[in-house]
């Protein structure tokens, strides 16, 4: 038996039938017109001014809220009152998106509606391509209680350009943007049914050329997302119409002067995606 399949059947056995959180958040995620979603860093934004952004994005429609970050400290003791707060002001989901720790797996808090398991296949560290995921589930029954738990949202994710920091944390090594090289990390994808993708590239740009290339291969059901360095309504077209199902965006809100950015931002839904594919 392939050990990776052995391993996810011990921690199927050791959860609870039925355990695993329902997927209205993925189905509202595949329902939705393709467009823009806006991440917040729970660790920089002030928690105010992500109430404020919360209802701005309600009132224009986005289909979730991501609270996001690369480092984090005191997770509980920072998140549940953040979450907390977005909560009560929208209805939209709100989406964990944060790097695994070895002993307890997946940063999770009471309130959230789905967190983003990353399988970071460019990484050098197997911990981050799929134990991280098993962690979570074999820990999960004794950090919250079961009607706390968050749906899983369960993604490929793969890096492109240089990203020392992210390297440094993760052991990622930036994924070759050559199409002929991308059918190994596609065929991952299908094969173990993830239910996303996730391109990002910290410095650079995902080439578009890589975005249609994941698009045309997927299947249908499979959400594409991209993200890092998005600042313009622009280059979410550029995603949008190269495919993507979703842009991720977050510096570009960094300001004191964000709405009209937000607003143009919000402008760009309905360019391509899922019901262009369908």
């Amino acid at each position: 038996m392939n050990p990776l399949t052995e391993l996810a059947q011990q921690a199927e056995r050791r959860l609870p039938e039925q355990a695993l959180p329902s997927r209205e958040v993925l189905a509202r995620l595949r329902k939705h017109p393709p467009g823009p979603v806006h991440i917040i860093d729970p660790f920089k934004v002030p928690v105010a001014e992500a109430v404020e952004k919360a209802r701005e994005l309600t009132r224009l429609g986005f289909p979730a809220i991501i609270l996001a970050s690369t480092d984090y400290e005191a997770f509980e003791t920072r998140m549940a009152p953040y979450v907390a707060r977005v909560k009560a002001v929208t209805p939209l989901p709100v989406l964990l998106h944060f790097p695994p720790r070895r002993g307890t797996g997946f940063p999770l808090v009471a309130g959230a509606d789905a967190v983003v398991l990353p399988a970071l296949l460019g990484s050098r560290d197997d911990y981050y391509v799929w134990k991280s995921y098993l962690e979570t589930l074999l820990t999960l029954p004794g950090r919250m209680d079961r009607e706390h738990w968050p749906e899983f949202l369960l993604t490929v994710a793969l890096t492109f350009g240089e990203d020392s920091r992210t390297g440094d944390l993760l052991g990622t090594v930036p994924v070759s943007p050559a199409l002929d090289q991308l059918d190994q990390h596609i065929a991952v994808t299908r094969s173990f049914g993830f239910h996303m993708v996730y391109l990002y590239s910290r410095n650079s740009h995902v080439p578009p050329e890589v975005v249609r290339y994941f698009r045309d291969r997927l299947h249908p059901d499979q959400i594409l997302f991209v993200s890092g360095n998005v600042r313009s309504a622009e280059r979410i077209a550029v995603c949008l119409e190269a495919g993507a199902d979703y842009v991720g965006f977050a510096g570009a809100l960094e300001q004191p002067d964000w709405l009209p950015v937000l607003e143009r931002m919000a402008a760009v839904y309905g360019t391509g995606g899922p019901e262009a594919r369908r």
